[in-house]
C-alpha cells in the first residue's frame, strides 16, 4: 500500500505555523515524510510571495530539493487556480518543465479544461500523470477522456468534508472508475474532517491513500500534527492495523 505526503497544497501558514514555502522548506519536510514511510511527494511549489505557481524555475527548484533530500518520487499540482483559469498561460509554462530536475509526475484535474493538451504535453515531457477525480461525474470525464489509459494512478480526492459523504463519493467514483475499466491505482484522500475516514475505508479495500498539510492538520484524535512526518506516521499505523 502506497502512503504519499502532500506536503502544503493552498494550506497557510495561519492554518499551520509548519506548512513548508520555500525549497528548503520542502525538503525538510519531504525528508521527514520519508522517514515516517512515505513512499511519493506531491507538492504545490510556491514563489517568494508564498503563491502557487507553475513557473519553471520555481517548480525544478522545488522538486530538486525534495528529490534530494527525500530519495522519493517527487509530483507537482498543474491546478488551473495557479495560472487564474488561463490554460495557454499554462501549457506555456509547463513546456519549459525540462532538464534533469523536472517532475517525476503531476496531477490533472480531469474537471478543468484542457487537460487532454495538457496530458499530451505531460507525456511528451517524459512526466507521469496522475489524474484527480472528485466525484463520478470526473470518473465519466476520465473515461472519456485521451489520456485514461496512462496514467499511474487515480487520485479520489471527494471535496465534501463531512465525513459520511466523502466516503459514499469516494467509494461510487471508484466503482465507476471499475465500470469504464480503469484500471490504474486508485489512490484515496479526503480534506479537513473528513481525511481520516476517507483513508480509513481506503486501508479497508487495500487501496493506495495520501495524507499531510495539503489535506489535513490534525491527527486522527484530533490534536494538531507538528507537520507532514507525523501525519504520515500516523497513516502508516491506520495502514498497518495499529
Amino acid at each position: 500500500m502506497l502512503i504519499q505526503a502532500c506536503l502544503n497544497g493552498s494550506t497557510t501558514r495561519a492554518e499551520h505555523p509548519a506548512v513548508p514555502l520555500t525549497p528548503a522548506e520542502l525538503a525538510a519536510e519531504a525528508r521527514a515524510s520519508a522517514a515516517a514511510g512515505a513512499e511519493s511527494v506531491h507538492l504545490h511549489p510556491r514563489d517568494p510571495s508564498g503563491a502557487q505557481t507553475l513557473i519553471p524555475d520555481h517548480v525544478l527548484a522545488a522538486v530538486a530539493a525534495v528529490r534530494a533530500a527525500s530519495g522519493l518520487p517527487a509530483g507537482v499540482t498543474t491546478g488551473i487556480w495557479t495560472v487564474d483559469g488561463d490554460t495557454a498561460r499554462r501549457m506555456s509554462l509547463v513546456e519549459r518543465w525540462t532538464g534533469q530536475h523536472r517532475p517525476d509526475f503531476a496531477s490533472i484535474n480531469v474537471n478543468e479544461p484542457g487537460t487532454d493538451a495538457l496530458a499530451d504535453l505531460l507525456t511528451s515531457l517524459g512526466i507521469e500523470i496522475e489524474a484527480g477525480v472528485w466525484t463520478v461525474e470526473d470518473a465519466r470525464l476520465l473515461g472519456a477522456s485521451s489520456f485514461g489509459g496512462r496514467v499511474i494512478r487515480v487520485l479520489l480526492e471527494p471535496v465534501d468534508r463531512s465525513p459520511d459523504g466523502a466516503v459514499a463519493t469516494a467509494a461510487e467514483a471508484s466503482a465507476e472508475l471499475t465500470r469504464l475499466g480503469i484500471g490504474a491505482p486508485q489512490l484515496h484522500h479526503g480534506y479537513g474532517v473528513a481525511t481520516w475516514d476517507v483513508m480509513r475505508a481506503a486501508v479497508a479495500k487495500g487501496q493506495d491513500i495520501r495524507v499531510g498539510l495539503e489535506d489535513t492538520t490534525v491527527l486522527p484524535d484530533g490534536s494538531v500534527a507538528t507537520g507532514n512526518g507525523e501525519l504520515v506516521a500516523a497513516a502508516g499505523q491506520l495502514a498497518r492495523g495499529a
